[in-house]
């Protein structure tokens, strides 16, 4: 089967017509441009959409905060999140059943990056004092609420900077400071490997983070609920069909693997720290 592709607007991109039950929306912010996530994620829609017997849809959601309320509020079957979103969704919402989380090159946890351009001076966070910074939707894990706590950590508060903005989604802010816009930005360092070219050098690197999860609507059968587990669990690489599912996410992604929510403890602590100043 090949899987349904809609936006949140509802614009219809690839369908298949025929199916007997409603399609299932696999849900994701738009932390990526909706392009790259489409050219990223159909692999795995259409794998999930043969395993289950059942089309699967492609949903990308207009901006984080439309896709933490469509989560919360059980509209989106299957729902990509960061971590932080996952315990901001579980603390207003209630937790969502895991499914999995990823693994980059055999490890379920990743890192964040404050980076500046090649030739920047700057050789430490606190360097950062008096500079210009950007950061990702104020929503995202790794490019704005961890790069905010190591900001803090070093001493630099948002008033310590001449100026910071929160840009759309990582791809803006590696531009922006490509371009001279910003002195520094902060994304996950799987993006930055991907997109950096020679322009640009890591500062700093965040402490490890629990990688991106996939969470179900809450009144999902649990057979259900089980299938969609297997059918990610058995994507390994060195065959075929997780050769080609994993890679066109990441070539560092090398499979997905169990969850549970002690797992994102430490974002709670990151998050108890930074959220009262991003919302202030």
């Amino acid at each position: 089967m090949r899987p349904i592709i809609l936006l949140a607007l509802g614009l219809t991109l690839a369908f298949s017509a025929g199916a007997q039950e409603r399609p299932l929306v696999i849900g994701f912010m738009p932390y990526l441009n909706v392009e790259d996530l489409i050219r990223k994620y159909s692999p795995l829609a259409g794998h999930l959409s043969r395993e289950l017997g059942r089309e699967v849809e492609i949903r990308v959601a207009r901006n984080y905060a439309e896709h933490i309320r469509l989560v919360g509020e059980d509209r989106i079957d299957i729902a990509f999140l960061g971590g932080s979103p996952y315990v901001v969704i579980g603390e207003e919402y209630g937790n969502k059943p895991l499914l999995v989380r990823y693994e980059f090159e055999g490890k379920p946890t990743f890192t964040s990056v404050i980076f500046v351009r090649t030739n920047d001076q700057a050789q430490r966070l606190a360097d950062l004092r008096g500079r210009k910074m950007a950061f990702g939707n104020a929503n995202s894990t790794l490019s704005s609420q961890v790069p905010l706590y190591m900001l803090m950590e070093a001493g630099v508060m948002p008033e310590d900077l001449a100026r910071y903005a929160h840009l759309r989604n990582h791809e803006n802010v590696l531009l922006g400071v490509e371009f001279g816009d910003f002195d520094a930005g902060a994304v996950a360092e799987e993006v930055f490997r991907e997109k950096r070219g020679d322009r640009l050098r890591v500062l700093a690197r965040s402490p490890e983070i629990s990688t991106h999860v996939f969470v179900t609507r809450a009144d999902m059968p649990e057979r259900q609920r089980a299938s969609i587990r297997r059918a990610l669990l058995d994507l390994k690489r060195g065959d075929g069909e997780g050769e080609r599912v994993l890679g066109a996410i990441s070539d560092k992604l090398t499979g997905f693997v169990a969850v549970e929510d002690g797992d994102y403890d430490l974002l709670r602590t990151i998050l108890d720290r930074v959220l009262p100043v991003l919302q202030h």
